[in-house]
């Protein structure tokens, strides 16, 4: 999906709701995500707000995360081997 010009945090908000959205699909109960970026991170044990385009669906991963076994931890952007490729 075309997200046209947005911020780095907007962009990071939308691939762990994209990333979310297909592990719900898949039925997975146990997920552990790995980000980058330390705002994003927080943002799931501190419950603050996301930009208001995603509000919505964040709240609709944030409940599927409430329902399974869930994790979250930051990795630097040296371990991500996915976003140095």
């Amino acid at each position: 999906m075309f997200l046209e010009v947005q911020y780095a945090l907007v962009v990071e908000f939308y691939g762990i709701i994209r990333a979310m959205e297909e592990a719900q699909k898949m039925g997975l109960t146990n997920v552990w995500l790995e980000c980058d970026f330390a705002l994003v991170c927080a943002t799931f044990t501190a419950r603050t707000n996301v930009p208001w385009m995603l509000r919505n669906r964040w709240n609709t991963c944030l409940n599927y995360c409430g329902k399974i076994k869930f994790m979250v931890t930051h990795i630097f952007r040296e371990g991500n081997v996915c976003a140095d490729n």
